[in-house]
């Protein structure tokens, strides 16, 4: 799959070296030209643009986008990634990296966009007008992406429809309604109706957006801005269409207690290397260790110290609190909870997604044990360093004091990945899904439960759909109030670790009107003591399926065993938004330090 578009890459490298000729913040694109000047080089420029999502890789992720639940209630990072550390104790500054960089990649991929659309009417009697009319959609919709996330890291942000030149660079921030006005209109039904409902998966995969990732993501924009009825709407032309296309991709649900089990739990069919063949995968974003640049380095960053990885982010100690158990009652509510045997009769997403002590991963035994200083090799039957409580920087392992908190993510974890970072090589080149029919069902069950007019039972089977693939008891209700809480906790554990989190506890409101991230981003992030392992921590589980702890509130009556990771903190009116990055300001006259979002 992947080889197709890097061979028509190689004819548009050279573009490269005008851009760098031409960089000055911000950086809104190359200047215009010829180009293109045939539909082979139209092709050529909309694959580049695609390419240029892949090129967002930063130290840590290879998609900027996903690490984002990290700075959330449900995700952790190592303690002293101080960028990151920052934007979650309402201390970061214009000049936070983490902040420029997203702002960065949104203008670049514009000025990508537009390198080619500038001139594209320029060419249309040089194609078909089916060919002209698809690549006008993709292009556009893929600016729509970018400038939906625009909107919600910075809210009021410059719309550039142009590619920009040295003297054309100053340009005011747009009301963020407006801008969402703007994309909305241009994904125009006419116009994404020219594209394919999906391309051959043979040939393009899920590299480029069709129509049913099309309106899928035009809901997905809806949604975010609580245009509801709209959100509706396009998720039901967007189901209409994946029907026979698209589908969830079942799972094995196998609970394994511990790691002297035979097997582990895996999701790789669907996050792993053969995810990107299966009929879930709407839209991913490729990686080829074939082209230059085009590889990033998120096994190493989310891989535990055993396999010499980064251990680098996880799970919180709320998330693994929030997944029910197998009778869709929560941990504080079902019979079937023991906490002296907490991970017994879960959501098995607990174990799919999270990795968890007394396990295995990749073949190789996972324990945070701090007595447990060997671990067995499974793949060869021998016992290993536990690296991740013992030995060189294992102050840095998942439950060392600049660790992430105990847990790792399990979602992107593959087999195939066993000794890719017990070298020196940590490069991968995973594809980053970045749209799932199982997000196509919960925004057609959201835009119904938030609508006033909107169908409860097609939100109730919308639901219901997620919930049995992992073999969760359906829900039976059909009150709104009731949906509304099913449905969260299922963009919760479902959306783990993919991006949504950090918006979604923003755009949510809580039953005073206030948003949810007020509640969820206070106070201490808990993780597992370093030698209490096993919480006994009592927590309180509300109608949002957040998760709350009071330290004198225990299972056993036994003093509070769970430790404070970082102290978490969110002030309303400032937190909302990150700031606009410092040459921004310092470049663009049209904004200037008076128009930086609020706090900063």
């Amino acid at each position: 799959m992947k080889k197709y578009i890097i061979l028509i890459l190689a004819s548009v490298l050279a573009l490269a070296s005008c851009e760098k000729a031409l960089e000055r913040y911000p950086l809104n694109g190359p200047s215009t030209g010829t180009f293109p000047a045939s539909e082979e080089e139209a092709l050529a420029g909309v694959l580049v643009s695609y390419k240029n999502l892949a090129n967002s890789v930063s130290q840590y992720c290879p998609y900027p986008w996903r690490f984002v639940d990290n700075l959330t209630d449900i995700g952790t990072t190592r303690i002293g990634l101080s960028s990151w550390n920052l934007l979650v104790t309402s201390t970061a500054t214009q000049t936070t990296s983490a902040a420029t960089i997203m702002y960065t990649r949104i203008y670049k991929t514009a000025g990508r966009i537009h390198l080619v659309l500038d001139n594209l009417d320029n060419i249309k009697d040089k194609m078909s007008e089916e060919t002209y009319m698809q690549f006008k959609a993709e292009l556009l919709s893929l600016r729509a992406l970018v400038y939906d996330m625009g909107c919600q890291f910075y809210g009021d942000i410059p719309f550039i429809d142009h590619c920009l030149t040295l003297t054309d660079y100053e340009y005011p921030r747009v009301p963020r309604e407006q801008v969402i006005d703007r994309i909305l209109k241009d994904m125009d039904d006419d116009l994404l109706n020219y594209l394919p409902v999906r391309w051959d998966k043979n040939t393009w995969g899920t590299a480029r957006l069709g129509r049913a990732a099309a309106y899928t993501l035009k809901a997905r924009i809806c949604l975010n801005w609580g245009r509801f009825e709209e959100a509706a709407k396009y998720s039901r032309i967007a189901m209409e269409l994946a029907e026979g296309v698209y589908k969830l991709e079942p799972l094995d649900c196998t609970y394994y207690p511990n790691a002297a089990t035979e097997g582990e739990p895996s999701a790789a069919n669907l996050h792993g290397y053969e995810g990107e063949k299966s009929d879930e995968w709407m839209w991913g974003i490729q990686f080829n260790k074939l082209a230059a640049s085009n590889t990033h380095a998120m096994v190493y960053t989310y891989s535990s110290r055993v396999h010499n990885g980064a251990a680098g982010c996880g799970p919180s100690q709320a998330l693994m609190d929030t997944f029910q158990c197998t009778d869709g009652k929560s941990i504080t509510e079902s019979p079937l909870y023991n906490w002296q045997d907490p991970w017994n009769h879960r959501d098995p997403r607990l174990d799919l997604y999270c990795l968890r002590s007394d396990t295995r991963y990749n073949g190789v035994e996972y324990s945070t044990d701090p007595s447990k200083k060997q671990v067995r090799d499974y793949n060869t039957g021998a016992m290993v360093n536990n690296n991740d409580v013992y030995g060189n920087k294992s102050e840095y392992g998942p439950n060392g004091t600049k660790g992430p908190g105990g847990y790792l993510w399990r979602k992107f974890g593959d087999p195939a990945y066993y000794g890719a970072t017990l070298t020196n090589t940590y490069e991968d080149d995973l594809d980053v899904c970045i749209m799932r029919y199982a997000e196509l069902l919960l925004i057609d069950a959201e835009a119904n439960i938030e609508w006033d007019g909107g169908d409860l039972k097609r939100a109730q089977n919308d639901i219901n759909q997620v919930r049995q693939r992992v073999k969760m008891p359906k829900i039976t209700t059909l009150d709104r109030a009731e949906l509304r809480s099913a449905l969260r906790y299922e963009r919760t554990v479902e959306l783990c670790d993919e991006g949504f989190r950090w918006f979604d506890i923003r755009r949510w409101k809580m039953s005073d009107g206030r948003a949810l991230a007020e509640k969820v981003m206070n106070g201490p992030q808990y993780a597992p003591g370093f030698k209490d392992i096993i919480s006994n921590a009592k927590p309180t589980i509300d109608e949002n399926w957040t998760v709350s702890y009071n330290t004198s509130d225990t299972w056993d009556g036994k003093a509070f065993n769970l430790r404070t990771l970082i102290n978490l903190y969110y002030q309303p009116g400032k937190d909302e938004l990150w700031p606009l990055p410092d040459r921004e300001i310092r470049t663009n006259a049209a904004i200037g330090q008076e128009n930086q979002n609020p706090g900063y």
